[in-house]
């Protein structure tokens, strides 16, 4: 439940037209409880000055599958102990009102209380299975990128060796989570100096490196799955890549390669033959192909998982964009989260309401197609741009031409831009254009010798 107010900033009284939860329900909008952990609800921005408000609201949050009901009610509002139960009471019964009868239980009467937002926060999480000791890890994590962004940049370097034994996988991540919320809060100039820290960190911290390197040898990995899938032609049939899974068997790395590759090939009749080949093994090879099945389907449930999220997520973010009278704005504070899955949600949307006959939907998809498009041709870097032109030119001897009349601008980070394009191939299984990437980055190292 969600109401707008019109309130003042309390930097320079500008009016903000304020959007106000009051309750929160998990099944109703997933995306609800990521807003309220990242800490944008009752968050409004300026428009005027950019100071970032907390609006205080009495706020009921809800996750039925969890049967967790919590309360908070902030003591900045000052109200008395009766209008604290009115205020609650009135959000418990709204709630209620949108539940079916059969999912009414005891702990929907008796709700929990928070304190604080940050006592809320931790109830959800502890909910969740993260203990105290686990939330108390990432403040330490938040307060160490806090501490190295305002560090002097002539001081970073040794200021992350002193700190190095602090930095691990989770603090990149934490790092990541809050260059995309200051990107939300559209402060572009925190998200940037939060990038180049990540970069300052990889280069100078025993962390860093490691993950540096292994993302080089997941890299080259990659490229082989690609090589050894070019070698079976173009007419590679169920037994041909049937024997090259099990060929991997022992190589968890190339597996995971291979998933990502050719996710779509992994089907049903993919492991119906397999299950067959299992039936017919000698009794000495089957554990260990019955373990490379099991193996298997956990990756493909893996991906598969991570793509459904990713749609759900694309189709909320393009949900609130089409809603939008003005989208621009909502397009640029969110064009990190603009990816080919969202792009591909985006056309399949436009296709569907040609199909439908739906001019006036179809012309407004069409437009923030364009809007986006030209966004994020404005934000990429000019390697990104050139490979996107090599990859989408009409053969192979154009490529070549122009890698040769321009390579030399862009020097070893067009190798390193060609490395990044090609994971991301993987992961979304283009097969067809990592091998065109590949082509063409063996080119490109040629040219730049």
């Amino acid at each position: 439940m969600a109401t707008n107010r019109t309130i003042q900033c309390p930097s320079c009284g500008h009016a903000i037209n304020a959007t106000i939860e009051n309750l929160i329900n998990v099944s109703e909008d997933p995306q609800a409880k990521a807003r309220l952990l990242t800490g944008r609800v009752n968050t409004v921005q300026c428009p005027n000055c950019g100071v970032v408000s907390t609006i205080a609201a009495p706020l009921l949050y809800h996750d039925g599958e969890k049967e967790l009901l919590i309360s908070y009610m902030p003591m900045e509002l000052g109200l008395p102990k009766p209008q604290q139960e009115k205020a609650i009471g009135d959000l418990m019964r709204e709630l209620t009102s949108k539940l079916p009868k059969d999912s009414i239980k005891g702990y929907l009467f008796q709700p929990r209380e928070a304190l604080t937002m940050q006592g809320l926060i931790d109830q959800i999480l502890q909910a969740d299975g993260v203990t105290p000791e686990m939330m108390e890890q990432q403040r330490s994590r938040v307060r160490l990128v806090e501490d190295l962004i305002q560090a002097p940049p002539d001081t970073l370097p040794s200021l992350i060796q002193q700190r190095d034994a602090e930095i691990d996988e989770q603090f990149f991540q934490a790092l990541m989570v809050m260059a995309q919320r200051a990107a939300q809060e559209n402060r572009p100039d925190l998200a940037e100096r939060m990038m180049q820290l990540q970069e300052e960190v990889l280069a100078h911290s025993t962390m860093g490196q490691q993950l540096v390197q292994e993302s080089e040898a997941q890299q080259v990995v990659v490229r082989e799955v690609a090589t050894d899938l070019d070698n079976l032609g173009e007419d590679v049939t169920l037994d041909d890549l049937l024997d090259l899974v099990i060929s991997y068997a022992d190589q968890d790395g190339k597996l995971q390669a291979l998933v990502g590759l050719v996710r779509p090939a992994l089907d049903y009749n993919f492991f119906q033959s397999l299950t067959e080949r299992i039936g017919k093994a000698p009794a000495d090879e089957r554990e260990k192909l019955e373990a490379l099945r099991e193996h298997l389907t956990q990756l493909t449930a893996l991906v598969d998982q991570q793509q459904q999220a990713a749609v759900r997520n694309a189709v909320s973010l393009l949900q609130a964009i089409i809603n939008e009278d003005d989208p621009e704005p909502l397009i640029r504070d969110n064009v990190e989260l603009i990816d080919d899955t969202f792009m591909a949600v985006l056309s399949a949307n436009i296709q569907e309401a040609e199909r439908r006959g739906d001019i006036s939907a179809s012309a407004m998809l069409k437009a923030v197609y364009q809007q986006i498009v030209s966004i994020l041709q404005e934000n990429m870097q000019p390697e990104l741009r050139f490979v996107n032109e090599l990859l989408s030119s009409a053969s192979d001897e154009t490529a070549l031409q122009m890698l040769a009349e321009h390579a030399h601008e862009y020097g070893g980070g067009l190798l390193e831009v060609m490395d990044a394009v090609g994971q991301m191939l993987a992961q979304h299984g283009e097969t067809e254009m990592i091998e065109k990437l590949s082509f063409l980055r063996q080119a490109a190292v040629q040219e730049l010798q």
